[in-house]
């Protein structure tokens, strides 16, 4: 584990930072017992009937248990194992809260038997850098954003296409259905990436220092977009001149004029100051892209399957977590950026959505793209 951080760490310093049958089964029939009658009572009842009563009370636990789990593991046979999670997100986020709560539900899960060091701020390099680490088997998990899997898997950008969402439930039912098991088959049979889950986040809006009314007011604006072909084209369609930027650059791009804005979740501008430098939030909703708790393969396939059912149902719970955070903080988000003086700006989101054409997409023209394109119309 230690070789394999050390190791990445050395390359994120030389690397640039762009770049889950149930059969119908029968109880067997059983013949009740003959009553025996005993015509002294047995030493010990009292004592008797309290183991019973013990044993009956832990198998309504593990009863009940196991009602709530969808994975099913075998504790006994977890073994230990401490895991290294990279993340970009910063402290405190609400990226960094989920990503946190799925390494704190692991260790749960496990009774400590499995640990999930989570190492936020790209200490571990960017998502670029994270997936390349994942598929190489250098990195045994990493937060990585299904916009990422586009550039090297680009037909999973069917399932995360501008103004394809109405809201939160329909996002989370979509990948929790056909559609991302799907998606999640195309990171494994590529990247030879596990996904654990899928978290929803926040829906994406533009952050300027000019308010944008319609589509016009974007035109030829220089605009910081994810290092991700799917985010390039969709500003070009809108007009704009999308400038892909590393987070970390971000600020310092907008307050020189290199930029003049980027798009993101309303917490990413508020954990990042963008407020101070960026003073309209332009509410355009324009997408809404999850992201993944990734796991290399080579790591996975190394588990057993208690240990990956584990894994399995940990992601499943952070998943549902984050939905519910991402539901309840993005109003309050909204109303913290307000009060640090930015001005929320009601764009004509009908005419952003005009200027986007899915079929002008290169990737869209993949069987495979076609076929998740429709799994996740059929999943609304």
């Amino acid at each position: 584990m230690k070789k394999r951080i050390a190791a990445l760490l050395a390359t994120t310093l030389v690397v640039s930072s762009l770049t889950g049958c149930l059969g119908n089964t029968k109880a067997p029939e059983t013949k009740a017992p003959e009553a025996k009658v005993e015509t002294e009572a047995p030493k010990d009842t009292e004592a008797a009937k309290d183991t019973e009563a013990a044993k009956d009370t832990e198998a309504a636990k593990d009863t009940e248990a196991a009602a709530d789990t969808t994975y099913t593991f075998n504790l006994d046979n977890v073994g230990e194992h401490t895991f290294s999670l990279s993340t970009t997100a910063s402290s405190g986020s609400a990226l960094a809260d989920v990503t946190h709560n799925f390494a704190d539900t692991v260790g749960e899960l496990s009774g400590g038997k499995i640990k999930v060091d989570v190492y936020e701020g790209s200490a571990l390099g960017s998502e670029a850098q994270n997936l390349e680490a994942l598929t190489a088997g250098t990195l045994d998990m990493a937060i990585i954003a299904v916009e990422f899997y586009v550039n090297s898997i680009p037909q999973v950008g069917a399932a995360i296409l501008p103004y394809m969402y109405e809201d939160y439930d329909q996002v989370q039912k979509v990948f929790e259905g056909e559609a991302g098991q799907y998606t999640s088959q195309q990171f494994l049979d590529v990247a030879k990436v596990k996904n654990l889950g899928y978290y929803v986040m926040a829906f994406r809006n533009m952050y300027t220092t000019k308010p944008l009314n319609s589509v016009d007011d974007i035109a030829g604006m220089k605009i910081r977009v994810p290092e991700s072909s799917l985010y390039v084209d969709t500003f070009k369609m809108m007009g704009a001149a999308p400038t892909p930027l590393p987070m970390g650059e971000v600020y310092t791009a907008i307050d020189t004029g290199v930029v003049s804005g980027l798009e993101n979740t309303p917490d990413t501008c508020l954990n990042n100051s963008f407020f101070e430098v960026a003073k309209y939030f332009n509410m355009t909703n324009h997408l809404n892209a999850p992201t993944t708790f990734s796991m290399s393969a080579k790591i996975f396939d190394s588990l057993n399957e208690d240990e990956q059912n584990l894994l399995l149902e940990a992601g499943l719970r952070a998943s549902r977590y984050g939905l519910e955070s991402t539901k309840t903080s993005d109003a309050a988000y909204r109303e913290q950026l307000k009060e640090k003086g930015m001005e929320f700006i009601e764009t004509d989101v009908e005419s952003m959505r005009a200027k986007i054409d899915y079929t002008s997409y290169p990737f869209m023209q993949s069987e495979e793209a076609k076929t998740l394109f429709d799994l996740v119309q059929k999943s609304k």
